[in-house]
């Protein structure tokens, strides 16, 4: 039972291309909590404080990217709670609910191909595992110039350290189990099919989980889950960058680049409606 005036506290895993701009600004303007958060125009930010003044979530549009922009599961899991102490400015005891949204993987990634394309890079990112950002070595950049605009999807797929590659996996994964970014010493097999199980394991602990597939679905599971409801119902947009692109040539490369993301994705389709009953 969520409650948001105990200690209860919702920590937004925010995977690129997957939504979660919306679903993240639903969070801090659409939800029916009180007292509802407060958000100043011209900021990207709310302020959502119980009445006790303390925080009840962990997302871009409420506390910043305090743990790194899009930080993934093993970046959140080392740095929220000890962040929200200093937000706090004393300790208590939290029960952190790990939420986040998955897509279709081949979508999902042609999404973020077309994003970039227009610019995009979250070089900003850290890569954070184990105290200690990814090296250029372990994750050398895909392009030279300061972005990789107007790429194309060819040149995309090609790059073997594009970070679009299973990104839904290796962000919900526990990444220090495969010895974080350092890919030596480990067999890729070994190496995939650790980071699918971690990630499924980690799904499977989430207190919540949307799919952008299925959003009237995704909103009342989220209702049903924290006996909360947004003000205005969600909305499925069908027809997303992604799904005007005719990509059927590279539709092999595709699945082969987004593997794992594909059987993790059959997985989450399975548990999103076990839960959904």
């Amino acid at each position: 039972d969520f409650d948001i005036d105990e200690n209860d506290v919702l920590v937004f895993l925010h995977i690129q291309k997957t939504g979660g701009t919306f679903f993240g600004r639903a969070l801090v303007k659409n939800l029916d909590v009180d007292p509802p958060c407060v958000c100043q125009r011209k900021v990207k930010r709310c302020d959502c404080l119980t009445d006790r003044k303390k925080l009840w979530l962990f997302s871009r549009y409420s506390t910043g990217w305090k743990c790194g922009l899009h930080a993934d599961w093993t970046e959140l899991q080392n740095c929220v709670d000890q962040t929200l102490d200093q937000m706090e400015g004393s300790h208590r005891k939290r029960r952190l609910h790990y939420i986040t949204y998955l897509r279709d993987p081949i979508n999902r990634y042609i999404s973020e191909w077309k994003h970039v394309v227009r610019g995009a890079t979250w070089s900003g990112a850290d890569l954070k595992c184990n105290g200690k950002p990814a090296t250029l070595e372990e994750v050398p950049f895909c392009y030279e110039d300061s972005t990789w605009e107007g790429v194309s999807l060819d040149e995309f797929l090609g790059c073997p350290h594009n970070l679009a590659n299973n990104r839904q996996t290796r962000m919900l994964a526990d990444l220090r189990l495969v010895n974080c970014y350092n890919k030596t010493g480990m067999s890729q097999e070994k190496r995939d099919s650790i980071m699918l199980e971690s990630a499924k394991h980690n799904l499977k602990e989430t207190t919540f989980f949307g799919i952008t597939d299925y959003q009237n679905y995704s909103q009342a599971l989220f209702e049903k889950t924290f006996q909360l409801s947004f003000l205005e119902d969600f909305e499925q947009k069908n027809r997303t960058h992604a799904e005007k692109v005719d990509y059927s040539k590279y539709t092999e490369r595709l699945k082969e680049n987004n593997h794992l993301d594909l059987e993790l994705f059959q997985f989450a389709k399975k548990l999103f409606f076990k839960r959904l009953k």
